[in-house]
């Protein structure tokens, strides 16, 4: 159940957002004239907001590509030391995602809740626009800990409703992790309730649902799932698993592609995972994790080739195939030393511009039961329903145990072996494309994802993303925070950087 809008209705909001601030002229006619508003309404904020996720450059591309993509283990870089990506070491670009989430996202959000509750306080409306600021938030949270969050975008807000702003509001203070998660967690549940009637908020202006209510319960408490499995909330974990989820493909929660625009270009949502300008490659830890290390692809995952390609044409015309288990350029390494640099994403199924931006999936949510229940047949079926909905979403089949046999027999002899290990391997494959949470997964489980999912023995110490200034020099837990926000909030940044690092990762 996904909804488009054209590029050129969606641009009616980002074009208001943006000038809105300079239109003082003509005050009056502009105010009175519906087909030339002097503010955009809470809807095309909200479309605004929705389409700002997936990028309105290509912010986000670097992310889930050059970032959370390569430290979630799934691609190297092609610019030497995937490091420069990281830290502040690197181009100003490594701050891009920080900078336009909170100007395009928190901003106008906090706009539209401030809009919503002047007019008609719709709680529905309310609860929306909370579930897609969590939604945000968690993102940016999980990404570099400590945030600003309770008072981040009310500047925002408050300058364009005209009102004084104060220093609380121009240099956020950074908030405890802890506080956020606990705010984020209120947020669902309270979302969870408010959204259980049916009715439709918004409209077509919500990019994801269409405004249906219903549907926005379940991606509120599949949320409310995603976070409390990573505080280890038992209760919480229990509560969601026993209210609405998304269950099938049709109920996905994306950003759909416009189907217009340049990637390039102002409100092109295109690039959002795109690698059509180069920048990723298949790691070796991917790379092991889906095939059996021989030359038999029948037992391989069907998934490989729809993710991505191994072969080149060489000056001649003459192509070249690769077997999959040939060694690859690990994280961190130089990409001219690799062998094989014919090995890269398949631009076709999943690295193109017109690649959607994932927030919610029902694969995740049959992971997530299949980790948490503890009756051995459902782990089973909830295991065997999570890699036949990945094959489903990428027209591979919905029956893996019939259309793949030798591929099943392989993974279920894994399942067998060590339940929870193969558990989050299939779901940290099915995550391909959405680096922040491939990067969650790593973290939450780091013990196994580095001493069973991926080959014991290598040296991630290399091939990892070196330190993170905090923590040890082995993995890195944490992006450090974008060199603006030295310049223009450093007193606040600096604060944070002393508090307790005691994120969700850390217990």
């Amino acid at each position: 159940m996904n909804f488009s809008k054209s590029l050129k209705n969606i641009l009616v909001a980002g074009s208001v957002l943006i000038g809105a601030a300079s239109c003082t002229d003509n005050f009056e006619e502009l105010n009175t004239n519906p087909n030339n508003p002097s503010k955009p309404t809470p809807a095309q904020t909200f479309t605004f907001a929705q389409l700002a996720v997936s990028g309105v450059g290509h912010e986000t591309s670097r992310l889930n590509s050059l970032t959370t993509g390569q430290i979630g283990m799934h691609y190297i870089g092609a610019w030497g030391d995937s490091r420069v990506w990281l830290t502040g070491s690197g181009p100003v670009w490594v701050g891009e995602y920080w900078n336009k989430s909170y100007v395009k996202i928190v901003g106008n959000l906090e706009v539209a809740i401030k809009d919503v509750t002047a007019d008609d306080a719709d709680p529905a409306k309310l609860a929306m626009l909370d579930v897609w600021k969590v939604f945000n938030a968690h993102r940016i949270t999980d990404i570099y800990g400590h945030v600003p969050y309770f008072n981040a975008g009310k500047g925002y807000a408050a300058a364009e409703a005209g009102e004084s702003l104060t220093q609380d509001m121009l240099k956020p203070k950074y908030d405890e992790q802890s506080a956020i998660y606990a705010d984020m967690i209120s947020k669902l549940d309270n979302a969870v309730q408010v959204l259980g009637t049916a009715g439709n908020s918004f409209g077509e202006a919500d990019l994801v649902y269409g405004g249906d209510h219903l549907m926005w319960q379940k991606l509120a408490n599949t949320l409310r799932l995603r976070l409390a499995t990573r505080l280890g909330d038992d209760a919480k974990v229990t509560q969601s698993l026993n209210a609405p989820l998304i269950e099938t493909n049709e109920e996905i929660a994306l950003i759909p592609f416009t189907g217009e625009g340049d990637i390039w270009g102002l409100a092109s949502n295109g690039d959002a995972f795109s690698f059509d300008w180069g920048g990723a490659f298949p790691s070796q830890a991917i790379l092991n994790a889906m095939n059996q290390k021989d030359t038999d692809v029948t037992n391989d995952d069907p998934r490989l080739p729809v993710f991505f390609v191994n072969s080149v044409e060489e000056e001649d015309g003459t192509v070249t195939v690769y077997d999959w288990f040939e060694p690859q350029t690990m994280q961190g390494e130089d990409l001219t030393t690799s062998k094989h640099p014919a090995f890269a994403a398949n631009r076709t199924n999943i690295g193109g511009y017109d690649t959607p931006e994932m927030v919610a999936t029902p694969m995740e949510v049959a992971f997530l039961r299949a980790e948490h229940t503890t009756d051995a047949a459902m782990q089973l079926q909830y295991f065997t329903q999570g890699i036949n909905l990945s094959l489903e979403y990428y027209g591979l089949g919905s029956d893996v145990e019939t259309d793949y046999p030798a591929f099943w027999a392989s993974v279920k002899s894994n399942f067998d072996a060590n339940p929870k290990a193969e558990i989050l391997k299939q779901k940290w494959i099915g995550l391909i494309g959405n680096g922040p949470e491939a990067y969650a997964e790593v973290r939450r489980n780091s013990d196994l994802f580095f001493g069973t999912i991926f080959v014991p023995g290598v040296d991630y110490k290399k091939t990892s993303q070196g330190t993170d200034g905090g923590f040890d020099d082995f993995y890195q837990w944490k992006i450090e925070y974008p060199a603006s926000e030295a310049a223009t909030n450093l007193e606040n940044m600096q604060a944070a950087q002393n508090m307790p690092q005691n994120f969700w990762w850390t217990k």
